[in-house]
């Protein structure tokens, strides 16, 4: 994992709030445990409630792709769920819209516009999974228009 720390983030989030909330993300296993880990890893990423971010988001963006491409259903479609909010409804946190010189929202989307050939497989089926890669990916085409 990387040391999230050097990134700025949520001054609830004490030194083992990522970590623990990516592990939850990987650890879903069920609908229930797989809603918990998305509201965890959003609130570790920023304000669930108020819909924002903190930079620290872009350090967790690897360990999200390899969610989605070695996962089991339910933390893939906890990561989904994440992506589709994170990507779709949040800003960036007041203050932190640039990370080094670039935004931090545009970096964002262009992780979850490259990740759309893995989602466009998930959505393939009838399952959770497929539903939530099918809403990732109507995301990831409106804002390509």
């Amino acid at each position: 994992m990387p040391d999230f720390s050097q990134f700025p983030q949520p001054e609830s989030n004490d030194v083992d709030s990522i970590d623990s909330a990516i592990e939850a993300l990987r650890n879903a296993h069920d609908q229930q445990s797989a809603e918990e880990a998305c509201d965890e890893f959003l609130w570790a990423m920023g304000n669930n409630h108020a819909g924002t971010f903190y930079p620290v988001v872009l350090a967790a963006l690897p360990q999200i792709q390899q969610i989605l491409s070695d996962g089991d259903p339910w933390p893939q479609r906890a990561a989904m769920e994440s992506l589709i909010d994170l990507g779709g409804s949040f800003v960036p946190e007041k203050g932190h819209e640039l990370y080094l010189g670039a935004s931090v929202q545009k970096t964002l989307q262009a992780f979850i516009h490259s990740m759309r050939p893995k989602v466009a497989l998930l959505a393939q089926g009838t399952g959770a999974v497929s539903r939530s890669a099918a809403d990732l990916l109507e995301l990831i085409d409106d804002q390509a228009v």
